[in-house]
């Protein structure tokens, strides 16, 4: 299990490395961020899976729906990378659903907590909306990031989820980071008008 997480924890931070670099004009790292962040969700849609962090599973099969959409609509070449993630996924459920009935459903104790569930909320949304082809619309996610992985860092501590907690600190600052760049020329215009 502590693979997986570990596996999700990499693939997370280097998808949101990826993603702080997009600017207004060059998209073409998110492009690369949602490929990691698909490999990110599959490893971690099968750790909370088995740890039965209900709210986490819904956030990851958005991420995942996210991820996937992502790749598509950044891709150069939108129906082969249809068909490549597709079979990916096909691949990687039919081996899910094999270990989930060699492990027995019931064996896992499921639960849905407030702060969990908040935060899942706050990440679907922004994982949304950083598909969106508006900057400032990205920039709302980055915003939605941020203020979720503050509940995932406190969330991952009482869990004794260490890599996630990890994890969601880096995002704390790749989400300042995204924001920034993302609304670079808006910055500069807003001090320009503060200190004349």
């Amino acid at each position: 299990m502590l693979i997986l997480e570990a596996l999700g924890a990499i693939f997370s931070i280097l998808g949101a490395f990826l993603m702080s670099l997009s600017t207004k004009y060059n998209q073409r790292p998110l492009y690369f961020a949602f490929i990691s962040f698909l490999c990110a969700n599959l490893s971690l849609l099968a750790f909370f899976l088995f740890e039965g962090k209900v709210p986490m599973l819904v956030q990851l099969c958005f991420f995942y729906a996210g991820a996937f959409l992502g790749i598509v609509r950044k891709s150069n070449n939108p129906k082969r990378d249809f068909k490549i993630v597709l079979i990916i996924s096909i691949i990687y459920f039919i081996i899910l659903l094999t270990a989930l009935y060699f492990k027995s459903i019931s064996s896992i104790h499921f639960e849905v907590l407030i702060l969990d569930s908040s935060a899942a909320s706050m990440a679907i949304i922004g994982n949304f909306l950083l598909s969106s082809r508006n900057h400032i619309i990205r920039s709302y996610a980055f915003i939605l990031f941020f203020l979720a992985d503050l509940l995932y860092v406190f969330v991952g501590y009482s869990n004794e989820f260490y890599f996630f907690m990890i994890q969601s600190m880096f995002f704390l600052f790749t989400s300042i980071n995204g924001y920034k760049n993302t609304m670079k020329e808006e910055i500069k215009e807003f001090f320009k008008k503060k200190f004349k």
